[in-house]
């Protein structure tokens, strides 16, 4: 339970008082609890749409948009734009984790971003109650998943580098698992969209591996944002 308090406190702008002191390897090991909080994330835009249902289709995308930024903190959109800028840079390696680690914005991060939250905003609009509640789910596990496939691509080892090493294909099936049975408890039909966002994390990660021998911290918050976009997106066509 301590584990699951420090992994909401980290990855959400929930309120979380932990009274007793986190060490290091339980920090960590919370890391990995990231699609349980995107359950939470998820089951509090599922009320926020319900709260939503007679008002106009582009504010409660808009507004839905707005609270899941609220609530996460936009904690992975930073890694979202610096992925953005260096991997569409078509540069060599050691360029792109240079234009990565530039605290400046681009210009494929800002049109990245824009596209996004369009997307989200959109789909958001049309979605079933249900898909809202299991999107941040597959979009976290997504992060699992793209750990436990390839390694950390930079030599020092910092925040993501060590999430990176520890995350195991174990801990990927659990993810998935996880994210299949929540899926099934509303219907079989919901895999349709699950399944299509695995297959996104894994295709996303073989695509970065190639473009940087690995994955980073910066791109496994990319492979959120994406993962879960692909997510709505697909259930809103496939469905």
């Amino acid at each position: 339970m301590k584990k699951l308090l420090v992994a909401v406190s980290f990855y959400t702008r929930i309120p979380i008082n932990i009274k007793s002191e986190v060490s290091e390897d339980e920090f960590y090991d919370s890391m990995r609890l990231i699609p349980i909080v995107g359950l939470l994330i998820g089951a509090a835009l599922y009320l926020l749409n319900l709260l939503l249902k007679n008002v106009d289709g582009d504010i409660r995308g808009l507004t839905l948009t707005f609270a899941y930024i609220l609530i996460s903190g936009g904690l992975h959109i930073d890694g979202f734009m610096d992925s953005m800028d260096g991997l569409l840079s078509n540069r060599d390696r050691e360029k792109v984790f240079e234009i990565m680690k530039d605290s400046r914005v681009g210009a494929f991060g800002v049109l990245g971003i824009i596209v996004l939250f369009a997307l989200l905003t959109t789909f958001l609009k049309y979605a079933d109650p249900f898909i809202i509640l299991i999107m941040p789910v597959a979009g976290r596990s997504g992060a699992i998943i793209s750990a436990s496939l390839t390694s950390y691509a930079k030599e020092r080892l910092d925040l993501g580098g060590r999430f990176v090493q520890e995350t195991k294909l174990k801990h990927a099936f659990i993810s998935i698992l996880f994210t299949v049975a929540l899926a099934l408890v509303f219907g079989i039909k919901y895999l349709i969209p699950v399944g299509f966002s695995i297959v996104f994390a894994f295709i996303s990660t073989k695509w970065i591996e190639r473009k940087i021998g690995g994955t980073t911290g910066d791109t496994i918050g990319m492979i959120i944002e994406t993962t879960q976009a692909a997510f709505i997106i697909s259930a809103y066509f496939l469905m």
